[in-house]
């Protein structure tokens, strides 16, 4: 068999010209949940635009409609299953945003026409380079934003010292016999000490730019277009890295969009305009199981920060304080520590 090169060069990428006016037939596959608690937990996701991390420069619930559950179609999170299981040892997939109501997608575009006109430009114009980064928002369902269709995802890779790694990789293990034999409890204190560390022990590779930055140097080739001998060891390990994620992100099946390094897709118009393949994703909407899940991760997180903050702690002990469930969760969350701070930097540039 032949041996997967992490190194490769990046590919020639495909335009994405006249995506809008492709045909799609909508497959009806349904969005699932990565990340903490669901079948891909396996797969980091910070939910960027809600604000979930301290690494976000949107203010939690900030964002009109915004998610703190990351969603995808079912397809693409059995490729981010392959790409993850290519990755060195000590590495992990992170994912900053995925599906995207029509909501979040008009304040993020609205985002960008304001940084660029910030910089100077005439609105008209901000408006159409804006679209370079970020689709404008369509209720046109023959043209659906990307993002809007679950079909697209923008991510980076984590990695953990070998010490964390193993510890990471102990947990996993304790996770699933735990969830054999019932005992949700110790399932859950596993995951949440495995997003402690995702958090606090984990350093994103250095592709070079932030998430979301508005420059020449996100675009994916960006190194890969320089003369190798001109590069120094940083832009060297840029390169490198944006490799890694390149070939194991499309060696599981997706495709990158030139502007960004972090944004590859599959099953859409934007990877159909990019390969040629069929688009079988049109735009979705949450399912009630996604709204629940959705609920669930809301009102964890909150409730975390909650107990975290300590506030108005004497009057809310005093009403729980006796509850062994209430017990368990706050004693657990105090040493998992405050799900709202991460040691990971500044993760976008808007």
């Amino acid at each position: 068999m032949k041996k997967f090169r992490f190194d490769k060069q990046i590919g020639i990428l495909g335009s994405v010209d006249g995506w809008k006016s492709l045909p799609f037939a909508e497959c009806g596959e349904r969005l699932v949940p990565l990340g903490a608690f669901s079948d891909y937990s396996h797969i980091a996701t910070d939910a960027i635009y809600v604000g979930e991390r301290s690494s976000s420069p949107y203010g939690c619930l900030k964002l009109g409609g915004s998610l703190f559950a990351v969603f995808v179609r079912e397809g693409v999170a059995k490729m981010l299953a392959k790409a993850s299981a290519l990755l060195p040892k000590g590495c992990m997939l992170l994912v900053w945003d995925a599906y995207r109501p029509l909501a979040v997608q008009q304040a993020l575009f609205d985002s960008y026409v304001s940084e660029l006109e910030g910089r100077g430009m005439a609105h008209d114009q901000a408006v159409v380079d804006a679209q370079r980064f970020v689709s404008i928002p369509s209720t046109d369902q023959t043209k659906p934003p990307p993002h809007n269709t679950g079909g697209s995802v923008d991510l980076t890779i984590i990695r953990f010292n070998e010490t964390d790694w193993r510890e990471m990789e102990r947990l996993a293990k304790a996770s699933r016999t735990f969830d054999r034999t019932g005992d949700w409890k110790g399932v859950y204190a596993s995951e949440m000490r495995r997003q402690q560390l995702i958090r606090e022990a984990s350093t994103p590779l250095d592709m070079g730019t932030v998430f979301d930055g508005v420059q020449q140097e996100t675009a994916t080739r960006f190194y890969e277009d320089m003369s190798i001998a001109s590069l120094d060891d940083v832009a060297h390990a840029r390169l490198l890295n944006r490799r890694l994620l390149w070939n194991v992100m499309t060696q599981a099946g997706l495709s990158n969009y030139p502007d960004e390094w972090w944004h590859y897709d599959f099953g859409n118009q934007f990877d159909s305009a990019r390969t040629g393949r069929k688009a079988v994703y049109g735009s979705v909407i949450l399912s009630a199981e996604n709204e629940a899940w959705e609920k669930m991760r809301r009102e964890h997180y909150l409730g975390n920060v909650f107990i975290a903050d300590q506030q108005r702690a004497p009057k809310f002990v005093g009403k729980l304080g006796a509850n062994p469930l209430y017990t368990f969760v706050r004693d657990l969350s105090r040493r998992t520590g405050h799900m709202g701070y991460t040691a990971h930097p500044q993760a976008a540039g808007l």
